[in-house]
């Protein structure tokens, strides 16, 4: 049996974090969390992970600038942004930064919502 998609989850807001944590985890995902970028890239050099799901607006390191340390690292890697400042312009400007996989997704988000989007992005863990 295929182990379970790992994912990495960034949010500055602990109650976001603890729903959306939980959410997953009920519907098979592992998950590691961190509340800022640093603390992120802390735990990506200490693990393997399958996607990562981030909020831009963070302190000590944002969204974008994480998504970018990573994305050196792991080109291909499945990002999610969620982010209560999601436009359509915020959105264009990060997918014409960043190749795909990349999805950007406007708080509130409902979990099933990231789980649906994780599992397009993860098919071979479908």
């Amino acid at each position: 049996m295929p182990e379970s998609p790992h994912i990495l989850l960034v949010d500055d807001e602990v109650l976001a974090i603890m729903a959306l944590e939980q959410g997953l985890v009920e519907e098979g995902f592992r998950v590691t969390t961190a509340f800022n970028g640093k603390m992120a890239l802390e735990r990506w050099r200490g693990g393997r992970f399958d996607a990562v799901v981030t909020d831009l607006r963070m302190p000590v390191m944002a969204g974008d600038e994480l998504i970018r340390n990573l994305r050196g690292e792991a080109p291909d890697l499945p990002v999610v942004v969620v982010s209560g400042y999601a436009t359509p312009d915020l959105a264009e400007r990060l997918k014409a930064s960043f190749q795909a996989p990349i999805q950007v997704m406007s708080k509130p988000v409902r979990v099933e919502e990231i789980m649906g989007t994780l599992r397009t992005m993860l098919p071979a863990h479908s």
